[in-house]
């Protein structure tokens, strides 16, 4: 079980900001790269000097397996705008139990850096965008205004601090401005954390007694806070991170629920080692979208890495894992191959956004064409006819009888029993036997819909298929097969929609349709 903890039950707030060089986990990557303004770490450092709470933390324990299970990242040493946003990989072979952060990376990312290193922003004007280089940079230390003789430049803080370039300051741990305020440098806190050696401090810095008692309160809370209201966190203990992220969602949903999907797209591409994943998968959907006029999202491609090679097709954080993730990379250029002709195999139907009601339909016949090695060939060749008249098929009726509705997980799992029927992840085996056709048949008979699209159902169902629907699309592509494909296709009607009532329903079955039904029997 977890706990609620404050900061001063297991530390001061000193040896907490230590010990938490090692606790940035890949979970970090739900709000990806530091992004805070220099501004809200002042305004965050004033919070604690006025005793106002920062919001709870929440760290997970890491032991054992989990430590090689996943990746870890150290922390932010210092922060440079464009160039120094990443946090660094940590090495955790061998590495004694320790603890992660799930939420408040940005808050402790902001602690650290204020304290032990540095922020820099780029010079306006000059050549900083294209050069990583000092002298186009403020390089600033968070300075503390002792003295505060004047107005804050920002009116909403009590206790002033800044970032002063050390061109400015020259690293002094006392700087004094034109206006003659004393400005305490933060880091070298750490210098004079004996009381003794805060006297001595103050005594030859001839600070007054108002700057000492400033100095003094800053001194306190980071070595002696004794409000426990300041920082505090709950630590999970429990070795499963599904957990430990439901219990982020929870915290941070404020009535808006978090995307799942979301948070285990930044687990899964923090395990990529040479490709940029976020990008490869971003570029995947916006190509399939622009070019085939489709809406796919991310969500698709994560569920697709399960379809094709793992075990379990839930979203779970378990499930992409560095192992998993890491076989997923070397494949990636074979699947997003897959995925673009798959994509442009449904475009050939006359299928678009509007008309693809499922995009889980898209699983079976990936996983047919990426595990058969068709993907060069699916689209275009001669010798792939049959199987394109099965896919389509399969893929229109899916449509219209619409077999995942709300447990499509279970579904699509017994639809890969179709392909094979005990699925073992990493054994390189993808068919029970040689499949050269689409197991359309095989695929219903496993998800336990199949249903005979004939005169009677027809005469019971069609009608009550609105114009514009996604059904109403597939149901024109059966019934009129020999269509020409791979262009823009509009469903239109002979009369005009204001003209039929609801007694067209129940004169249905004197509609002339039964002309048509005949080209359908096969399906």
């Amino acid at each position: 079980m977890g706990e609620w903890q404050d900061f001063n039950q297991q530390s001061q707030l000193t040896r907490q900001c230590k010990a938490l060089r090692i606790m940035n986990i890949c979970f970090q990557h739900f709000k990806e790269n530091y992004v805070w303004q220099g501004w809200q770490v002042e305004e965050l450092f004033d919070s604690l000097m006025r005793g106002y709470p920062i919001s709870s933390m929440l760290f997970w324990e890491v032991r054992d397996e989990s430590k090689s299970a996943w990746k870890f990242y150290s922390f932010l040493k210092f922060y440079r705008e464009k160039y120094h946003t990443h946090n660094e990989l940590f090495d955790t072979k061998g590495h004694k139990d320790f603890r992660a952060i799930l939420d408040g990376q940005q808050r402790l990312t902001s602690l650290y850096i204020a304290l032990f290193g540095h922020y820099d922003e780029g010079i306006r004007k000059t050549k900083w965008q294209s050069t990583n280089d000092d002298r186009w940079f403020y390089i600033s230390h968070l300075y503390f205004n002792l003295t505060q003789s004047e107005n804050p430049e920002n009116p909403n803080v009590e206790y002033e601090f800044l970032w002063l370039d050390k061109r400015e300051t020259n690293e002094q741990n006392i700087y004094i401005d034109d206006g003659n305020q004393k400005w305490f440098r933060c880091g070298a806190v750490y210098d004079i954390r004996e009381s003794n050696k805060l006297r001595n401090f103050a005594q030859s810095n001839n600070l007054s007694g108002d700057e000492w008692d400033k100095l003094d309160a800053f001194h306190t809370l980071i070595f002696n806070t004794k409000d426990e209201s300041k920082i505090n966190f709950y630590l999970e203990t429990e070795q499963n991170p599904d957990k430990a992220v439901n219990i982020f969602i929870r915290v941070n949903n404020n009535g808006e629920p978090l995307d799942y999907s979301d948070i285990l797209f930044s687990i899964a591409i923090a395990n990529w080692k040479n490709l940029d994943a976020r990008t490869e998968v971003n570029n995947l959907v916006d190509r399939i979208n622009q070019d085939f006029s489709f809406n796919i999202k991310k969500d698709l491609i994560l569920k697709g890495f399960l379809f094709l090679f793992h075990n379990s097709i839930k979203f779970q954080i378990n499930s992409f894992d560095k192992g998993f993730i890491e076989s997923i990379e070397q494949k990636w250029e074979n699947i997003k191959d897959c995925f673009i002709e798959t994509f442009r195999l449904l475009r050939k139907f006359g299928l678009e956004a509007r008309t693809l009601s499922s995009e889980n339909a898209v699983l079976p016949i990936l996983y047919f064409i990426y595990h058969n090695n068709l993907t060069e060939q699916v689209v275009d060749s001669v010798t792939q006819k049959q199987n394109r008249k099965l896919i389509k098929a399969w893929l229109l009726r899916a449509i219209i009888l619409k077999p995942f509705g709300g447990s499509g997980d279970s579904v699509l799992t017994n639809m890969r029993k179709a392909f094979i029927k005990d699925f073992k992840q990493n054994n390189k085996r993808y068919f029970d036997e040689k499949l050269d056709l689409f197991p359309l048949k095989e695929i219903e008979k496993e998800a336990k819909y199949s249903q005979s699209i004939d005169e009677k159902y027809l005469e019971n169902t069609i009608v009550d298929v609105r114009k514009n629907s996604p059904e109403a699309f597939a149901f024109l592509s059966l019934l009129f097969r020999n269509f020409k494909e791979n262009i823009q296709t509009h469903i239109d009607h002979l009369h005009p929609i204001s003209a039929y009532k609801i007694k067209v329903k129940r004169n249905a079955r004197n509609m002339n349709i039964g002309l048509t039904l005949c080209q359908i029997s096969n399906f």
